[in-house]
C-alpha cells in the first residue's frame, strides 16, 4: 500500500526513468550506420579444397567448406586480399568514420570511445570478420552474406570475398598436385635407372653368351634377367602414366575450384530494416527503466517516514489514542478545532 502511494505521489520520478531507458535505447540504436546487405550462394562439389579425395560421409561437403571459408576470414592475410582488391579499402580511405559502430557512433561521445590510431588494414582485418557471414542452409550450399555501409560496397566485397575464396581453393589444389608431381617425378627418374640398369645386364648377358635367344629361352639366367626388364618397364610404364596425370592435374588446377557459384550476390537497393532492432532495443530500454524505477520507488518508500494510519504508528512502536476523521472546510479553511469536537463527541459539531 505505501509503495502504491509512493508511486502516486511521485507520478513523475515513477515514470521518468522508463521513459529515459526508452528513448537512450532507441536513440542509441538510431545513432549506428545504415548497413546494405547482400548474398552470394555457392554450389559445393568437393569437401575438401586441395584433397578431393578425402570424404567424410558424417559431414556435409557444405559444412567442411564453410568452415574453412570462417577459418580464411579471421587471417589477416585472407581479409587483406579482400579488403585491397574489393572495394572495401577504397570506401573506408575516403569515409574514415563509415565503420564506426556501438558508444562511438554516439554523437558528442563518439570521440572517447572511438579506435583512434587505427590503420586502414587495422579496420579491414577487425571489421570484415564481423561483416561477413557463412551459412550452410543444404547438405550443398554454402552462402555468404556481407554487410556494409554502401550497397555497392556489400555487393563488391562479396564477388571479392568468392575471387579470394576461390583463389585459396585453386593454390590449395596447385599445392596438392605439385606434390603429386614431385612424388611421381621421383619414381619415374628411379624406375627408369632401373630399367636402364635390367636393360643393361640382359645385353651384356647376351653378348657374352651369343647362343642364347633374345627371349632368355633355355637359360635360366638369361630367363630372369628378362624378367626383372619386363617387369622394370612394366613400373617404368605405370609410374610415367601417373606422372604425367599429375602434371595434366596441376595444368587444371585453375578449373578445378570444387565449387559454382549459382547465385551472384546483387546491389541491394535499400538498406537492411532496423525495425526489428529498434523493437529489441526499445524492450530492452523498456525493462531497464522498469526495473530503475521500482528501485527509485521502492528506496524513496523506505525512507518515507511520514504516518498516514493507525498502522503507521504500530510500525514505528506507538499506540494509537485518539484519531481525527474529517475537517470542515466552510470556505475560510480548515477548522481543526471542529474536527477535535467531533472527537470529544460535542454537540455542536455534530458527532457523537
Amino acid at each position: 500500500m505505501r509503495f502504491l502511494e509512493t508511486v502516486f505521489r511521485h507520478r513523475i520520478i515513477a515514470i521518468l526513468p522508463i521513459v529515459l531507458g526508452l528513448v537512450l535505447a532507441c536513440g542509441y540504436e538510431l545513432a549506428q550506420p545504415r548497413a546494405y546487405s547482400t548474398s552470394a550462394s555457392l554450389w559445393i562439389n568437393s569437401n575438401v579444397p586441395g584433397n578431393q579425395q578425402t570424404t567424410n560421409q558424417y559431414v556435409d561437403p557444405s559444412t567442411q567448406q564453410q568452415s574453412i571459408l570462417r577459418e580464411l576470414l579471421t587471417t589477416r592475410t585472407f581479409a587483406l586480399a579482400v579488403g585491397h582488391n574489393g572495394p572495401l579499402a577504397g570506401y573506408l580511405s575516403g569515409h574514415p568514420h563509415s565503420d564506426v559502430k556501438g558508444l562511438a557512433a554516439l554523437p558528442g561521445i563518439g570521440a572517447l570511445f572511438g579506435a583512434t590510431g587505427k590503420t586502414l588494414d587495422d579496420r579491414i582485418a577487425s571489421d570484415l570478420p564481423t561483416d561477413v557471414t557463412i551459412s550452410a542452409p543444404g547438405p550443398q550450399v554454402v552462402t555468404i552474406t556481407v554487410q556494409q555501409p554502401s550497397a555497392s560496397v556489400a555487393a563488391g566485397t562479396t564477388s571479392e570475398v568468392i575471387k579470394q575464396y576461390q583463389n585459396q581453393v585453386i593454390a590449395a589444389i596447385k599445392a596438392n598436385d605439385q606434390v603429386s608431381v614431385n612424388y611421381y617425378g621421383t619414381l619415374v627418374a628411379q624406375g627408369q635407372r632401373t630399367l636402364q640398369d635390367a636393360e643393361q645386364a640382359l645385353t651384356q648377358y647376351l653378348d657374352t653368351h651369343r647362343n642364347v635367344p633374345a627371349n632368355g629361352a633355355g637359360d635360366p639366367t638369361a630367363t630372369q634377367l628378362v624378367q626383372s626388364a619386363d617387369l622394370a618397364q612394366r613400373d617404368y610404364d605405370t609410374q610415367l602414366q601417373q606422372y604425367q596425370q599429375s602434371k595434366l592435374n596441376l595444368a587444371n588446377a585453375g578449373n578445378q575450384s570444387g565449387f559454382q557459384v549459382i547465385d551472384g550476390p546483387i546491389t541491394p537497393s535499400a538498406p537492411v530494416s532496423r525495425v526489428k532492432q529498434l523493437l529489441g532495443a526499445g524492450i530492452a530500454g523498456l525493462l531497464v527503466g522498469i526495473v530503475v524505477s521500482l528501485l527509485i520507488i521502492s528506496a524513496m518508500t523506505a525512507m518515507d517516514r511520514a504516518v498516514r494510519r493507525p498502522s503507521d504508528l504500530k510500525r514505528l512502536g506507538l499506540d494509537t489514542t485518539a484519531g481525527i476523521s474529517q475537517f470542515r472546510n466552510d470556505g475560510r479553511g480548515l477548522d481543526v478545532n471542529a474536527g477535535i469536537r467531533q472527537l470529544r463527541g460535542d454537540p455542536l459539531s455534530g458527532g457523537t
